[in-house]
């Protein structure tokens, strides 16, 4: 039998077509992965992790394993040569922390065909234990501080059956910033949605923890008896003035603007969160003000809770406090200072705070308060 050329060049290129697409799926098999993605080690420490490939090479491999910062971290090995017939699929790679920070150590692989992207860590280098268990245990009491701060108010109204002397601005602002954050908190914790954050950030945590949905969740649900009780107890002449009403007009137009953009698919929903997230932000920068100037304009605090004020300066100063602790711990100042938002944030509400504090206990202390309410003139 005689076998033509182009028969043996049909036979061939099927072959080669069958041998690299076996090749190709036996590549997409084998990867490489540390038996950890998160690691606290200490300073002048040093621990063992281990690097596991799940199944054989189909070509002659090198790995590269790498940090961001060598002044932090660094480990024993730097190259792994992984054949086809390399019996080991495990091998140990022992760390040494020598700074406060944060860094990543990573594997490239070589060709760049077989998966190692899952193979990395993030390592938290921190001075002290004791400070990272002072650190959490502050974190849970403002935690419940702030918690907690919706229900002196709530009493308040209560007692006197009136909210005469509460803003209400200052609810509505409130009411639509923790539905805003609720909605990001929870959003990110939808699959969808958090696979566009992981996409983003692949080596990154999704930064929403369950305390934060449930604060936000209370928060709202809280802000919600108190108007409760805003239509039901005596309020005067009270309402909501028309600059909060026009504020809260323009953000319904972001909101219904991105909704539009989102249907419209050129943006997905994680971006529509995010800008859910920066109203909460320019909420929480303003909405203290409305109550300020009505203690002003009124000379008194009568229906303003100083219970509220003391749980939220409490649990501002010490997220303040937490965040210096963690900036030292971690030799991570830049979280504070290069980060201003969020430091600034806790600063402007402590300040907000000790505002309030001088217009109670000074500038319109409860007994001319008591007098002047008297006279009508609220």
């Amino acid at each position: 039998m005689v076998v033509r050329p182009e028969q043996f060049t049909m036979r061939s290129l099927v072959r080669v077509a069958f041998i690299l697409i076996a090749c190709s799926a036996s590549q997409a098999c084998a990867s490489f992965s540390f038996n950890t993605k998160d690691l606290v080690l200490l300073v002048n420490d040093s621990t063992t992790l281990t690097l596991t490939l799940t199944d054989k090479v189909p070509v002659n491999t090198t790995l590269i394993l790498s940090t961001n910062h060598k002044d932090l971290l660094t480990t024993n090995i730097t190259k792994i040569e992984v054949n086809n017939s390399t019996s080991s699929n495990t091998w140990p790679v022992e760390l040494f922390g020598h700074n406060a920070g944060h860094d990543l150590l990573k594997v490239d692989a070589y060709p760049p065909s077989i998966k190692s992207s899952d193979a990395f860590v993030r390592v938290t280098l921190q001075y002290s234990n004791e400070l990272a268990l002072v650190s959490v245990v502050v974190g849970w009491i403002y935690f419940v501080a702030w918690s907690i701060s919706f229900y002196p108010q709530m009493y308040e109204n209560w007692t006197r059956k009136s909210v005469v002397g509460l803003n209400f601005d200052f609810i509505v602002l409130n009411l639509v910033g923790f539905i805003l954050y609720s909605m990001f908190n929870v959003g990110l914790w939808i699959p969808e949605i958090e696979k566009d954050y992981i996409a983003r950030n692949p080596r990154g945590l999704n930064p929403v923890q369950l305390n934060d949905i449930f604060f936000s969740i209370h928060a709202v649900f809280a802000t919600l008896i108190t108007v409760t009780q805003c239509y039901f107890y005596e309020k005067g002449d009270q309402q909501v003035s028309r600059t909060a009403k026009s504020i809260m007009s323009f953000y319904a137009l972001i909101i219904a603007i991105s909704l539009v953009l989102v249907y419209l698919q050129k943006i997905v929903w994680l971006d529509f969160l995010y800008y859910c997230s920066y109203i909460k932000l320019t909420i929480t920068l303003i909405k203290y003000i409305p109550q300020a100037v009505m203690n002003y304009k009124r000379k008194s605090t009568i229906g303003w809770s100083i219970g509220n004020i003391f749980l939220d300066f409490t649990g501002g100063l010490l997220s303040i406090l937490q965040m210096i602790i963690n900036a030292y711990n971690y030799n991570d100042w830049a979280s504070v200072f290069g980060d201003p938002t969020k430091f600034g944030l806790g600063l402007l509400s402590v300040i907000f705070d000790i505002l309030f504090f001088l217009q109670h206990y000074v500038f319109y202390s409860p007994k001319s308060s008591k007098l002047y309410d008297l006279t009508g003139c609220t």
